[in-house]
């Protein structure tokens, strides 16, 4: 990847190109998400930037977002090991995390090393990122649009 300091894993130990320790625990707050934070110092969504930990109610939203999804590593018969590490996750908030759902990389060979999968991973984060951030501007254009200050014809009220 040409440009690895836009990428949040430039801030990952090992600017996230090593095995960190697989995900585990039951609650993104208080436990694998906080041991995340704590690994990573990140505390952005890694794909529209809001901060996580700057108000509560953007707390409530954080989730551990897998970069290459579980269907597509299961798909390409990648080791669990790389898929659940802490390597192959970003943090994001939950608007995020739900845009890039069903994600499948363009056109992808399979990759035979560990140094194969983080260029995957690499440039499937910026594939994702793109996406999400287009998402992000039909929902915003819908949402200024304020439907729910139109009334429906043919509907009663009351």
């Amino acid at each position: 990847m040409s440009n690895q300091s836009a990428l949040p894993f430039a801030t990952y130990p090992y600017q996230g190109r090593k095995l960190l320790g697989l995900v585990s625990g039951s609650n993104c707050r208080y436990g694998y998400g906080l041991k995340f934070q704590q690994l990573t110092g990140q505390g952005d969504c890694a794909y529209c930037g809001m901060s996580l930990v700057g108000m509560y109610e953007n707390w409530l939203t954080m989730a551990l977002d897998h970069v290459i999804p579980n269907s597509v590593c299961k798909s390409l018969g990648l080791p669990e090991e790389w898929n659940q590490d802490y390597s192959n996750r970003v943090l994001c908030c939950t608007a995020c995390n739900t845009f890039g759902n069903r994600y499948k990389p363009k056109s992808t060979s399979i990759p035979g090393t560990l140094e194969e999968f983080y260029d995957l991973r690499d440039r499937v984060f910026v594939e994702r990122k793109a996406l999400i951030l287009e998402r992000h501007k039909k929902e915003r254009t819908f949402f200024e649009t304020k439907p729910w200050t139109q009334v429906s014809k043919g509907t009663s009220v009351g």
